[in-house]
Order: C-alpha cells, then structure tokens, then sequence
C-alpha cells in the first residue's frame, strides 16, 4: 500500500511554534510552515487563553487557560491548512461512522428490537438512530452509551461484535409478515440483476435498492423497510377489497396482493393510452350477441379479445394465493385483473365473464374497485357475487346453467355414473360449451348434493392452447411497453410471465 505524505513522522511531528500578529505560526518536520489565527484553534467556550505562555511537544500544542489547559493536536493544524489532508480525514471519519452504525444495527437485531423501541428507550428520534445506523450521522459518545445502554450493551458489545455480511434474507423474512411471501418477492418485484448482487454478499447500496423498489409499490418509506419497523397496508385497498372471514394470514396476503395488483393496473393503463375506450354494453346478452357477430362463437379467445376492444385491459396473472381477482375504475378507465394458476379454459372463461360483469354493473365513481378474496364461484352468497354470476351464466350459458343440469341429471337417470355421458349429449344437443357445463354441474353436487364429480368435470376441459398464453398474447398485442420506463417495463414483464 501506497503511503500518503500524512502517514509519514516528518508530516506530523512539530518542530517549532510562535505567536506572530494574533497567528500562530508553526513548523514542521518536514520542513513546511503553516499560519493561522489563534482563535480558530480553541473551543468556543474557552475564557482567557494565555498564548504568551504556551508550550509544545512533537505532537501537540497546550496552552493555558482560566479553565486549565487546552491541548491542539498537530492533526487540527493540519486539517486547518492542508485540503487533501481534510478531505483524506474526513473520508476515514465517515468509514469509522459507518463501521459503528453497522455494529449499533448488528447488536439492535441480534437483540430482535425495533429501531422505534431502541430510540425511545435512548431519548433520540428514530431517524436520527437510522441515520446513525447507516453512517450518515457522526455519534458523539454519551448518544453512543445511551443507544448502548437502551440495548442492554456495553462499549465492550461495541468492540466485539462481528458484522454480519449484508443478505436479503432477513428482509424478506419481516416482509412476510405484512403477506408479501419472500420468493414471490424475488420471482416478482426484484430484479435478476439486484438478487444477483447477492449471491456473493451485498452491500448496503443494494439492500437500500430492494427497499427503493419494494417501496414505489407498496408506499411504505425505503427506512421503514431497512429498519424493520411495523408496515401497513394502504387502508384504501383492504377496504375495497372487503375480505371475508379465511383466516388473517390469508388476508394480509390477499390485501398485499391486491395492492401489487392496483400498481400493475396504473402501469398497464400508462401503456394503454392510444386505446379507445368504447361505451360499455348494459346486458349479458347485448356481449354474447357482439361476441358473436364479431368473432363467429364465444369462447375465452373470443371474450377475451372483445373486452380489449372496448379499452379495457385484461392482465392475466398466474400467482398462487389468497387473491382471486380484480377490477377497477381509474381515471374515467376500467382494467380487469385476473389471476388462476388452473389450465383449463373454462374457469378463466368464467372468472372473466364474471369480472366484466362486475365492470358494467357495479363498477361507479362511488365504487372505483371490486377485489375478489375468495375463488370465484357459480354460488357465491352476497348479492353482488349473485348478479355476477347471473351475468356470467347468461353469457356463457344462455342463462339456462340451472336448467341444463336439470336436464343432464334427467338424462343420467339420477346416476352419477351415467352423467359424464349425459352432459356429453346436452352440451352437444344445446350448443352450449361441454366444459362449461360440466364445470356448473360439478358446483351444483358439490354444493347441493355434496358430491365429488370434479374427477369427471376435469376430464371434460379444454386446455390446448393454454387460456394463459392465450390472455397473453392477446395482452402483448395491445400494450406498448415503450411507453414505459425500464423499471415498469420489467415489472409487468415479471408479472405476466409464464415462470
């Protein structure tokens, strides 16, 4: 290592010293001589210094006051008049900083507190903690003993705890607890490049980044995050999502992801713009008959592609969990997000038919947003879900779902073993898609009769081309990924993508 003039005894050792027209001249070593005003070198509060009788050693300069004497250091004569000495100064000051603010935080985790609880308990702010924390904020030393004492540590503590390397993990591990599970995370939200970072130990720029891109979605402050302070849900979202009763864990996770959801709307809106957005039809009927004069038969291709051309985006998502669904009013424009993880045609076919529903009846300035937290099914118990479902059910299946089971059971002669066969002879006599009606059927034993007919109602779906790919293709025809920057433009990219 190469060694600085500043590191060498000559640059440091004083030689001699004098008072000149109220400066202070002095010598060094290495044969350079400085000049400064004397009263730049003492404390503020220093009364009566006698600089007639002061004295020096190699190192430092006293002078005697009403106080008792003041020592001056060569390093402040020097950081006084030599720049680059300064500047080298205060770099090291701001590398010990840091390697104290990394100890403070090593010992606060190791103890499970919270940044707000050690604060408290030391009689500072939590941003100044934070501050302290990252090395952005010199600590003087009785601030250090009460950040100590409020963690039950001594400067021993201090001196001895070794720093753990930089990982994601213990991140993720506290977002989990506001439902944002740690590999969705990275699957989602963070970046290949950024996770890569990882892998042979971060530092703290790139955690602060995770934070960055954590919080631009969810609204929490970036420090909250590093801090591991408690988040919240933006209230907004949970209350349209009006969750039912499925237990808290599920419906942190569902208000979670419903608010990833709203983003990725806003983002897909954005890229949306050139769409014309088109009056919405008023009935069920008024769709199947468009669908129909437009594309020749309705299946999910067909619907799918029609809601398009009325201007409204349909973001298909494939995450497991907790949310089954979305719609929203943004700006005078609707969006539909849906979300199944199954590859058959039919239930993506319901659940969209079910979401336009929702758009052209309840959907209003009053009522911007409607989230489903519960799988959506042909026997949902509240109004709204009923009226969906009736659209639906007109729809798809002339509004006679209940009338064509009938008619199926009949058929089988009450036989359960004689049904797969009959809904065969229906769906083909009626010109109604077999899937869809096996599918109905399967809710209605299992809901009424409770039997398991679903073995059968699978053998009866259609999963070639996949619905996904499907509501993808149809999805990357409409938007303009261009008009977005890199960041969004990788967002939806993640979203949307077959992994």
């Amino acid at each position: 290592m190469t060694l600085q003039r500043w590191d060498e005894p000559k640059y440091q050792r004083i030689t001699a010293v004098e008072r000149q027209n109220g400066k202070l001249v002095v010598s060094f070593a290495d044969d350079t001589t400085v000049s400064l005003a004397t009263e730049l070198l003492l404390p503020p509060d220093t009364h009566n210094p006698a600089w007639n009788n002061m004295s020096f050693n190699a190192y430092e300069i006293i002078v005697p006051t009403s106080a008792g004497e003041v020592e001056i250091p060569w390093t402040t004569i020097r950081l006084l008049t030599d720049k680059n000495f300064a500047t080298h100064w205060a770099n090291t000051a701001e590398k010990q900083a840091e390697q104290v603010g990394l100890r403070l935080r090593e010992l606060r985790q190791r103890r499970n507190l919270s940044s707000k609880e050690v604060a408290e308990r030391a009689g500072i702010t939590p941003q100044s903690l934070s501050r302290i924390e990252r090395g952005h904020h010199d600590v003087v030393f009785t601030t250090l003993q009460k950040i100590l004492a409020a963690m039950g540590c001594t400067l021993k503590d201090l001196a001895e705890v070794q720093i753990t390397p930089f990982s994601l993990e213990p991140l993720l591990k506290h977002l989990e607890s506001v439902g944002l599970k740690r590999e969705w995370v990275k699957q989602r939200i963070l970046p290949e490049s950024l996770l890569d970072s990882f892998e042979g130990g971060g530092d703290k720029e790139h955690l602060a980044e995770v934070a960055r891109h954590i919080s631009r979605i969810f609204k929490w402050p970036a420090e909250s995050i590093l801090n591991f302070e408690p988040l919240i849900i933006d209230s907004a979202i949970a209350q349209a999502a009006r969750f039912k009763t499925q237990g808290r864990t599920q419906e942190i996770q569902a208000t979670a992801y419903a608010v990833y959801a709203h983003f990725l709307s806003l983002i897909v809106l954005d890229a949306t713009k050139h769409l014309q957005t088109l009056s919405l039809p008023t009935t069920a009927e008024e769709v199947r008959q468009a669908v129909m004069d437009r594309y020749k038969f309705l299946n999910f291709e067909s619907l799918v592609s029609y809601i398009w051309s009325l201007g409204i985006p349909v973001i298909p998502l494939e995450d497991s969990g907790a949310f089954h669904g979305a719609c929203w009013r943004i700006s005078g424009r609707n969006v539909i997000v849906l979300k199944q993880i199954t590859p058959y045609q039919s239930r993506w076919l319901f659940d969209l038919a079910h979401e336009l529903a929702h758009v052209i009846l309840h959907l209003s300035e009053d009522r911007p947003a409607f989230i489903e937290p519960e799988e959506i099914n042909p026997f949902h118990d509240s109004e709204e879900e009923w009226d969906a479902n009736d659209f639906a059910d007109e729809l798809l299946l002339c509004g006679r779902a209940d009338e064509l089971a009938e008619i199926s059971a009949e058929k089988a002669r009450g036989q359960v073993k004689f049904l797969k066969s009959a809904v065969l002879q229906i769906a083909a006599a009626e010109h109604v898609p077999v899937d869809l009606l096996a599918n109905y059927v399967a809710y209605r034993l299992s809901v009424a009769n409770h039997i398991n007919w679903w073995g059968a109602a699978n053998n009866l779906q259609i999963t070639d081309p996949a619905p996904s790919d499907l509501a993808r293709q149809v999805f990357f025809e409409h938007v303009n990924l261009d008009q977005l920057n890199p960041l969004d433009q990788d967002l939806v990219m993640r979203a949307v993508s077959q992994e």
